[in-house]
């Protein structure tokens, strides 16, 4: 449908790619607003604005790589302006189309698309205008990974090493993704007591109802540590008993992977070993053993029990020289339990106690010293997805020749 130029319409663009910035300036040249300027930012920098100062009849903007939850909270924004929406992206699945629209876009496009299907929409009812490619489901989207950090035995720093992960794994200047660390020890969890923060008195209601909860109630109960970094971390109180809330942990995963790249538990023995339903919401157990004989036969009984109740869960063992004991190697330590040793945590006591005392991660205060590349090492070791093919034949000869 062409344009009608004797109407005049104001046309603001927020794009952020060079194939969005050129069709907004060819809508602007056809709308007959070509001195205005194609602002960057795309959806979430037009949001970020705020509806008083959006004074145009018609605002273009591209969602980039915005999450689809994000993008909905930026539409309904942006339309409190009153200015007709049309979002461009190069998503091309109908759920995407549908959340804009439900959100009060008035119609979306998905590249490639022309300047004069943007201003037919704008002057005419909404038409279907995504141009989608056949397909019978779009495809799911991937999983966020979930990572718990055991120890094999008490002291070993499973959650020191929990916290150093989430430091690391949220740092921008690191691997810059969205973290959510789960402190499922809700008697003694120390998480936030560590980093000198009140307990997240939202955990326990979450807890209770892990299947009600969604990414506004995450948000608003979580204790945001950083912009990358949140924590749900506390302890019962009098009158209190665990055995309430420790059912939800398995179930509270999952909405947390929902709202975050990468969701890190630090997990008690016993919460793993009594509920083996909570193994089923992990993709990785990150295990750590002591340099001892009594460190090394506990591992190797506690993975033994894991890969026979969940064989599909992934143990990633790692050597704590943070107790020394019979001061075996990661050689010793694979003889024994069959599996490589991912990496070494040094003992490192005089930083450690520094750090401690500022109240934060040993990766923070000094980052480039050894306990933080084996964090490094840890974190790699964990998020990296093993090849399929070598992840069964392992079994299988150890199966036929073990």
């Amino acid at each position: 449908m062409p344009f009608d130029a004797s109407t005049p319409t104001s046309v603001a663009a927020y794009m952020c790619s060079d194939e969005g910035a050129a069709i907004a300036r060819s809508v602007l040249a056809q709308s007959g607003d070509a001195s205005q300027m194609v602002h960057g930012g795309g959806l979430t920098g037009a949001a970020r604005l705020g509806p008083d100062a959006l004074h145009a009849r018609m605002v273009l903007a591209e969602i980039g790589n915005t999450p689809i939850e994000m993008a909905c909270e930026c539409v309904a924004e942006i339309c409190r302006s009153g200015a007709d929406l049309i979002v461009l992206g190069g998503q091309t699945d109908l759920a995407t189309y549908r959340r804009l629209r439900d959100a009060g876009a008035r119609e979306y496009f998905n590249f490639p698309v022309t300047a004069e299907d943007i201003l037919a929409a704008q002057k005419a009812a909404p038409s279907p205008a995504l141009k989608l490619v056949p397909q019978v489901e779009a495809p799911a989207p991937a999983k966020s990974p979930s990572i718990a950090i055991m120890g094999s035995n008490g002291g070993v720093g499973a959650s020191l090493l929990a916290q150093n992960l989430a430091f690391f794994g949220s740092a921008a200047k690191g691997p810059d993704r969205r973290v959510a660390l789960l402190d499922a020890d809700v008697q003694f969890g120390t998480q936030a007591i560590d980093l000198d923060r009140d307990g997240t008195a939202g955990l326990f209601e979450a807890l209770m109802a892990p299947d009600r909860i969604d990414e506004t109630f995450i948000n608003a109960t979580m204790d945001h540590i950083t912009p990358r970094l949140s924590l749900y971390s506390n302890q019962i109180g009098a009158g209190q008993d665990a055995a309430s809330f420790e059912p939800g942990l398995g179930r509270l995963i999952a909405p947390l992977c929902t709202s975050f790249d990468v969701v890190l538990t630090d997990l008690p023995r016993g919460q793993l070993l009594g509920r083996p339903e909570l193994a089923d919401a992990i993709d990785t157990l990150v295990l750590l053993i002591p340099a001892g004989f009594s460190g090394v036969n506990a591992a190797s009984r506690l993975i033994n029990r894991v890969q026979t109740q969940n064989p599909g869960l992934r143990i990633v063992p790692v050597l704590s020289d943070l107790r020394r004991d019979a001061g075996l190697s990661a050689k010793d330590i694979k003889t024994i339990i069959g599996m490589d040793v991912a990496a070494t945590l040094p003992r490192c006591d005089t930083v450690m106690t520094r750090a401690h005392r500022a109240a934060k991660p040993v990766v923070q205060h000094q980052p480039r010293g050894a306990y933080a590349k084996a964090v490094g090492q840890i974190w790699q070791a964990a998020i990296t997805t093993p090849d399929p093919e070598t992840a069964t034949s392992k079994p299988l000869l150890r199966r036929l020749f073990g």
